[in-house]
């Protein structure tokens, strides 16, 4: 495993990240529960002008949930609650620095009162309630769920930008993914210290943690900024971006020592001007990587999971804080985008999987785009026009719906348009590659239906053949299968060197190889049924027109001659017109070669023995019984011509499920051996293979002439 940076190995660099969390979480989770424990949930009432009591526990479980408190006493001090003592969002609620101050030591005046023996709380209805702070520390249960997302959220945002520089050390993206952790753990775990207090911290312990929250939110800022200089694409030497870190520090110190008037402004602005960067940046970077998909696919998970998200936080959280609007319960959840940031970042360095951002990609940004609109006219409408909270939010969600939700389904096909590509022009292109003669042009034809279906830039034979359709190097490149003698095809770019191959074009790929396979099986089938066909007509010609016209040939009557021409043409017109047979039975088509046959051999003086007991009845395909007819007129020619017999021998019959049909001669006879199959005995063998049957040839009776046996299952 090769070095993660400065002669560590990654799992060592893991290893010491996962004890900096550790350390992290134990110290945070250490300083919230050594505070003192009153018991108490406390929320404040502006109608009231106190404090309201949600919950109470423990040293205070005697006050009644929904009393307010007006004044606290405890060791000589009273104090009288303010609306923004228990706030959460320290750096956004205070706008002079000076108030800022003054919220601090009275945070102080808290602390001390709470380590009191006993504190006297007086409500609106003028009653006092004592209670005696447990000194030991709080419960770690009463700790809030904000509490606990903010440490998880902390960690593991930390971890995974660790992750990303263990395994990505040589690059500058990397680095400034690991600034970005680092300042993770500064703000993300640190700032629920404050934000789950009870009512206030130590001054100088509320300093400091407050001062580590601004400060990682400052470096967090400046990381992603710089990151986009060097992610995906390097737009800056190395040094600018230290620089940009640089001011951004300077501008944190000044803002510490009370040098600008307004917090608020102070500590918001490195925040916004990040932001803003950031997606000056991305533009930029979007720009620069048009001809580079895979740079542009790492960049599609980066605006998906940061820019985005970081608007949205910017929307919901700092952007109200500007105008006074106290977003503390929300703050906690929102730190939930950052983790899902770091995710994304680590998808996008990784590589891993981005040709599977396609066409969502764009819908993702689309409906954030519609959820950024309705912040953005719910804060206008709450706080420009002053409506109440119901009253905006449902004028936000009309406008969206009027302007917005119409309008998405459109922004979404312009985001993710591709090519159109002619569907009839590409089926045409593969069906004449079907209709082309191997050896043809098929693969330039394979080729050019390829191209114009994704058209990519390059397009070789791939290295070693695929049997599915796969996609390369991160999404780069796309291998078809081989298909109808064709080979894998490797095609490089797709759309233009514009996008990345998807799943959806493994999916179409594999589609044009399934028609083009259907379409050469079809063409192969329908040409294996042509010869199939062939065969048949010249098996006919040969058995029936042939054996009817030598018999009207050899006839000296002038009647009977002109009964076997007819019966030729009938039997030319059930060739051409009828190949399956008239759709007469067994024992018609029988009683028809019995007479023709008797007739045949007749006129050569040549006796037919066939009688007609056990012959089978009915039940048999007519296809079967016009094989056996043109069979029996083939063997027929056979005696005729070769055989010199004086007497021959029909039987048919049935054995063991199958139809036999048995010819013997008292002719010469001859060894079936040293015979060559011509038409004649070929055409034999065929017809009764083509039934499932067979024919066999042996010496007759006695051991002379000849003895035809065919077989044909009755199935």
């Amino acid at each position: 495993m090769r070095p993660a940076g400065f002669g560590v190995t990654p799992i060592r660099m893991l290893a010491f990240a996962l004890a900096v969390a550790v350390v992290v979480m134990g110290g945070a989770i250490a300083a919230a529960v050594s505070q003192p424990w009153l018991g108490l949930d406390l929320r404040y009432n502006e109608a009231a002008r106190g404090f309201m009591v949600v919950g109470s526990a423990g040293p205070s479980e005697a006050i009644p949930t929904g009393t307010v408190i007006v004044a606290l006493s405890a060791g000589g001090e009273r104090l009288v609650p303010a609306r923004k003592d228990l706030t959460g969002t320290v750096d956004g609620s205070f706008g002079p620095f000076a108030e800022y101050q003054a919220f601090m030591a009275k945070q102080g005046v808290y602390a001390t009162m709470m380590r009191q023996p006993t504190m006297t709380l007086t409500d609106d209805k003028g009653r006092d309630w004592t209670i005696r702070p447990e000194q030991g520390g709080r419960p770690i249960t009463s700790l809030g769920i904000d509490f606990w997302i903010g440490i998880v959220t902390g960690a593991f945002s930390w971890l995974i930008a660790a992750a990303i520089f263990a395994f990505r050390p040589g690059e500058a993206s990397a680095h400034w993914v690991f600034v970005s952790g680092v300042s993770c753990l500064l703000f993300i775990p640190i700032g629920p210290i404050y934000t789950s207090r009870e009512l206030g911290l130590p001054e100088t312990m509320f300093y400091i943690v407050n001062g580590m929250n601004a400060l990682g939110g400052t470096i967090y800022a400046a990381a992603f900024s710089c990151l986009l200089l060097y992610y995906p694409r390097k737009l800056a030497p190395l040094w600018v971006g230290w620089a940009i870190l640089a001011l951004y520090m300077v501008w944190y110190a000044a803002q510490a020592v009370g040098m600008f008037p307004n917090l608020t402004f102070a500590r918001r602005i490195p925040a916004l001007t990040g932001v803003a960067g950031a997606a000056a940046l991305s533009v930029v970077q979007w720009m620069k990587t048009g001809r580079d998909p895979v740079a542009r696919a790492a960049l599609g998970w980066f605006l998906v999971t940061w820019v985005v998200l970081a608007v949205v936080f910017v929307l919901l959280i700092l952007a109200p804080q500007m105008f006074g609007v106290d977003t503390g319960a929300a703050e906690p959840y929102a730190f939930l985008l950052f983790l899902l940031t770091f995710v994304g970042l680590a998808v996008g360095i990784m590589r891993y999987r981005l040709f599977e951002l396609g066409a969502w990609w764009a819908r993702i940004m689309v409906w954030i785009g519609a959820l950024v609109l309705l912040a953005g006219l719910d804060m206008v409408f709450l706080v420009v026009l002053r409506f109440s909270s119901e009253v905006s939010l449902s004028l936000a969600l009309l406008v969206c719906g009027i302007a917005w939700l119409p309008l998405r389904g459109f922004v979404a096909e312009r985001m993710v348009r591709r090519r159109k590509v002619d569907e009839r022009a590409t089926f045409e292109g593969v069906v004449q590659i079907g209709l082309t003669p191997q050896g043809g042009d098929q693969l330039a034809q394979w080729t050019d239906v390829l191209k114009g279906q994704f058209d990519p830039l390059q397009i070789d034979i791939a290295p070693a053949p695929a049997d599915a359709a796969r996609i390369e190097e991160d999404g780069l490149a796309l291998v078809t299968p081989q298909v109808a003698g064709l080979p894998s095809l490797r095609l490089e770019y797709a759309h233009g060197g514009r996008t990345l191959f998807s799943p959806a074009d493994v999916a179409q790929a594999r589609a044009l190889s399934d028609m083009l396979r259907f379409v050469v099986e079809s063409r192969d089938a329908y040409a294996r049924g042509v010869t199939v066909e062939r065969k048949r007509i010249a098996g006919d010609i040969h058995d029936n027109l042939g054996a009817t016209l030598l018999s009207a040939l050899h006839s000296r009557d002038g009647e009977r001659k002109d009964r076997f021409i007819r019966e030729t043409l009938a039997d030319l017109r059930s060739i051409v017109t009828e190949p399956a047979g008239d759709g007469a039975g067994l024992v018609e088509m029988m009683a028809r070669s019995r007479k023709e046959m008797s007739e045949r051999l007749a006129a050569r003086g040549i006796a037919l023995s066939w009688p007609l007991e056990g012959a089978p009845g009915e039940g048999v395909d007519s296809r079967v019984a016009q094989s056996l007819r043109a069979m029996l007129r083939e063997i027929t020619n056979n005696i005729l011509k070769h055989a010199r017999a004086t007497s021959v021998k029909v039987a048919l019959g049935e054995a063991d499920g199958a139809l036999v049909l048995t010819v013997e001669d008292d002719g010469v006879g001859f060894d079936a051996q040293t015979v060559t199959a011509g038409a004649g005995l070929g055409g034999l063998r065929e017809r009764a293979a083509g039934h499932g049957g067979d024919v066999a040839w042996s010496t007759g009776e006695g051991g002379h002439g000849t003895r035809v046996t065919v077989r044909i299952p009755r199935g």
